[in-house]
C-alpha cells in the first residue's frame, strides 16, 4: 500500500523501463530520498537558527 498516489503510478511506470534507464536503477531512488531528507534538515535547521536568533535578540 502506498501512502501517496503518484507513488504507485510512479512504480507501475517504472516497470515498463529497461535495466539501464537511470530511473529503473536502485541509486536513482536512493539520492532522491537522500536529496529530499537533505531539504527537511535544511529547513529544520533554519527553524533552529531563527530561534536562537530571537533568543539572542529579546
Amino acid at each position: 500500500m502506498y501512502i501517496f498516489a503518484s507513488v504507485s503510478l510512479t512504480s507501475r511506470h517504472n516497470q515498463g523501463l529497461p535495466s539501464w534507464h537511470r530511473k529503473a536503477q536502485t541509486a536513482y531512488r536512493v539520492n532522491r530520498v537522500i536529496i529530499i531528507l537533505q531539504m527537511v534538515a535544511a529547513l529544520v535547521m533554519c527553524g533552529v537558527i531563527l530561534y536562537g536568533m530571537a533568543r539572542v535578540l529579546n
